[in-house]
């Protein structure tokens, strides 16, 4: 295990958390649960079990209290059981949490191609986000997907349940194919998450689908989302439901898959403001990487964009490829693959060629 980068991850999860299930967890099951309170606890016991298996935390607020209720009361049933943390004694979500799976063979790691396509739609749909001015996330290689993790601090109602329902449904729903699953089960009280900077097994450790470690990158200002801003995307996602419907009973559709790019570009390297120039769609920059652009799509929406260019947003390069959103419906979820493929001329603006890896 990375230590330091671990150390840093738990020390927020406890800031937020208070108390965090450790769960190792084997091919049939769990082979050992512990609940601590204290980092350095947590990070020596996380070493000692990291050889073998895999090592999950929950990510929410507990309340100590009931779960030691109902440890004992599992306990009583059958004493040979290990429970796990319960939903019910999860008293706030303090994480929003965003996994992206590469679709793949049941029971076998990611390959580095399909890791890769899970990378893309989670960076995009952090930066829609950002769009709509939510902070920036922790970002994790999960070993054979990517996370997001937002934080917030939501109290685990009813109300709470049925925001969190609307917002996974509605991304499952505009992000998930046949190329990457975006996991909308993900969302109880009591959930576990790969503890970043263990080693992820999953099916056989071949060259072309490897155990790989987890990573995170946790940004230097990592601040809350607003619960009326989790209250919003709700909203906007339990409205979509019925004209989606709608419009499916006048215009049925074939269902939308990922845009596959074939090109010879690295596209980490596309100069993508030069790119909407030479297309004569830049508007000007906005703030930090963000940039207004006129959206390639705009014939097409049901209203005229501000000069702004506020409304359509493109995103520099930051370690991946550089983001596209657009707020109007009719582009909802386009992202840049799709202009890449609207234009068709992406290579000319990178300053360098991709080279696949190669296996060492």
């Amino acid at each position: 295990m990375t230590t330091t980068p671990t150390k840093i991850y738990l020390a927020w999860l406890l800031r937020d958390a208070g108390t965090v299930e450790l769960c190792h967890m084997g091919e049939r099951g769990p082979l050992g649960i512990a609940w601590l309170d204290d980092v350095d606890q947590l990070l020596a016991q996380a070493r000692d079990k990291a050889k073998t298996g895999n090592l999950f935390t929950t990510l929410h607020r507990i309340d100590p209290a009931a779960l030691r209720d109902y440890i004992a009361e599992q306990r009583q049933v059958d004493p040979r059981k290990q429970p796990r943390t319960p939903d019910q004694a999860v008293t706030r979500f303090t994480r929003l949490f965003f996994d992206f799976d590469p679709v793949r063979p049941k029971g076998a790691s990611s390959t580095d191609a399909e890791l890769a396509d899970a990378e893309i739609r989670a960076k995009g749909l952090r930066d829609k986000l950002l769009a709509l001015d939510w902070p920036m996330p922790l970002t994790a290689m999960s070993g054979n997907g990517w996370h997001l993790q937002y934080r917030t601090a939501l109290p685990n109602t009813l109300e709470t349940t049925e925001q969190l329902r609307a917002i996974y449904q509605g991304l499952h729903g505009e992000l998930s194919d046949d190329v990457v699953e975006f996991d909308r089960s993900v969302r109880n009280p009591a959930r576990l998450c790969a503890l970043y900077g263990s080693v992820k097994r999953k099916g056989q450790n071949a060259q072309d689908r490897p155990h790989r470690q987890s990573q995170c990158w946790i940004p230097s200002d990592w601040r809350q989302v607003h619960p009326r801003q989790v209250a919003a995307l709700a909203d906007y996602y339990a409205r979509q439901p019925s004209t989606t419907r709608s419009n499916a009973a006048q215009a049925p559709q074939e269902p939308r898959t990922a845009v596959r790019v074939s090109g010879k570009g690295d596209y980490a390297s596309l100069d993508v403001v030069r790119w909407f120039e030479a297309h004569d769609a830049y508007v000007g920059h906005l703030d930090g990487h963000k940039h207004g652009v006129r959206c390639p799509w705009s014939s097409e929406h049901s209203s005229p964009s501000p000069r702004s260019g506020s409304d359509s947003i493109i995103f520099e390069a930051d370690g991946g490829w550089p983001g596209f959103h657009c707020h109007h419906a009719h582009c909802a979820g386009r992202d840049i693959r799709d202009v890449m493929r609207l234009w068709g001329d992406a290579d000319a603006y990178c300053s360098s060629e991709f080279q696949p890896r190669r296996a060492a």
